[in-house]
């Protein structure tokens, strides 16, 4: 009799699985437009000569975001709303400045991103507004900084997409998406995915997916600004201004809604490596930054007027 019970449980809660093993099936379709509030909070800092972690920069912003779909193609409006930046570099980290651009358009089909509109022009409207020293209005203005942020923004559709069909909810599904091709990128290297179960955000059931990955960072100069001179370190490290690279080890945790495709949360935890070199003596120095990206979507509540 408990065999029979344990079998109609197993039934009952794992309608479409097997036994033991929860299966979810990934839907990016959306069959009717979906309004999201999304905060986006990012935390830089580095590692002093102690050993101790200083805080340096922490960003924050507010963004309005449509989901909508024409046949496989999923159309994505983001609108800036409001900054609440503090910290060393609040308005000059160019990563986290893409979030204040006033409107980003992208069009993408599954993993592959079609179109980002708005963004060159809304970046250089954007640094013409924020008040800063016309160095900085400079550098930030380089022209080769956008193809990086667009890259960015490529990223992180693509970390968001990156599960098709059925899946796990739970276990190492990295072979899986190799066998299916869905791994195969050029500027970073996958180590492994893990699905990790269901959590309840913002009151819907989200799949839980973290990406372990090896990276290179695309503005590495800002991180060193910070690390040298804000007295995170001595005064003499200023002069190293030679050969600025850095490399990460990132988990990208994703919760999202299987059944949209629409993200519950994301989160980005990296430890970055820095090389810093003296342009004369040649010397090198590598420093340790510590960084995490936090977004989190949360679907807008429509409130009706009370009736009279």
């Amino acid at each position: 009799m408990r065999k029979n019970f344990l079998y109609g449980l197993c039934g009952l809660a794992l309608l479409f699985a097997g036994c033991g093993e929860e299966k979810v099936t990934m839907n990016y379709s959306i069959s009717t437009p979906v309004d999201v509030e999304l905060y986006a909070e990012s935390y830089f800092a580095t590692i002093d000569m102690a050993g101790e972690e200083k805080m340096g920069t922490i960003t924050a912003a507010y963004v309005d975001m449509n989901y909508s779909s024409a046949g496989d193609t999923i159309k994505v409006k983001r609108e800036y709303k409001i900054d609440k930046s503090r910290g060393y570099l609040k308005n000059f980290m160019p990563s986290e400045l893409v979030w204040r651009i006033k409107n980003v358009n992208t069009t993408a089909i599954d993993r592959e991103v079609l179109g980002i509109d708005g963004l060159d022009d809304g970046y250089d409207s954007l640094l013409t507004r924020i008040p800063m020293p016309e160095r900085w209005r400079k550098q930030l203005l380089n022209p080769d900084y956008k193809p990086h942020l667009r890259r960015l923004e490529k990223h992180r559709w693509e970390m968001d997409h990156l599960l098709s069909g059925e899946v796990p909810s739970k276990g190492n599904i990295t072979q899986m998406l190799k066998d299916q091709g869905r791994l195969n990128f050029i500027l970073i290297k996958i180590d492994s995915v893990v699905t990790k179960g269901f959590e309840n955000r913002d009151h819907r059931r989200c799949l839980d997916y973290v990406v372990y990955l090896h990276e290179t960072e695309s503005f590495p100069y800002y991180i060193w600004e910070q690390h040298v001179n804000s007295n995170i370190i001595p005064e003499k490290y200023k002069a190293y201004t030679a050969g600025l690279k850095a490399e990460y080890e990132t988990q990208f945790e994703v919760m999202i809604d299987p059944t949209t495709g629409v993200p519950c949360q994301e989160r980005e935890v990296k430890v970055g490596t820095h090389t810093m070199v003296h342009p004369i003596t040649k010397d090198t120095v590598t420093f340790t930054s510590h960084i995490t990206n936090e977004r989190l979507y949360n679907l807008k509540v429509q409130y009706e007027e009370p009736a009279e």
